[in-house]
């Protein structure tokens, strides 16, 4: 399966979302991902607003994941985005993709809570 079989017209989300509409940036973004990925080679983006950036990079990124039984990290600069694609977008996705993949949330240090400071401020 492919990025069109999954975002193009008539593709899997299409069948999962009433009134999805493919948006060509999406699968031209989705289809750089993929080649980046086939390449092992680096690719830098930028797309707007609105342009479905989470899905492009996310279904390449899976299939290939899935395909080669091997892990994919996705790295976000906010913790609202980590939440859109834990809660959100990854949950849709494992019902739109033909195969099941697993997905976990990892947080750095500065997300938790330091005893060692706990106590210096109580004290």
């Amino acid at each position: 399966m492919n990025v069109h079989a999954i975002l193009g017209d008539g593709g899997a989300v299409a069948r999962r979302l009433p009134g999805y509409e493919a948006r060509p940036q999406q699968l031209a973004m989705a289809e750089a991902v993929a080649h980046a990925i086939a390449a092992r080679s680096h690719l830098i983006v930028e797309a707007g607003t609105g342009v479905g950036k989470s899905f492009a990079y996310l279904v390449p990124a899976i299939l290939d994941a899935v395909a080669s039984r091997k892990k994919v990290v996705v790295s976000t600069h906010t913790i609202n985005l980590q939440e859109q694609l834990l809660l959100k977008d990854i949950p849709f996705l494992q019902g739109v993709l033909p195969s099941p993949f697993d997905a976990v949330l990892v947080k750095g240090r500065g997300n938790y809570l330091s005893l060692r400071r706990l106590r210096s401020a109580k004290e």
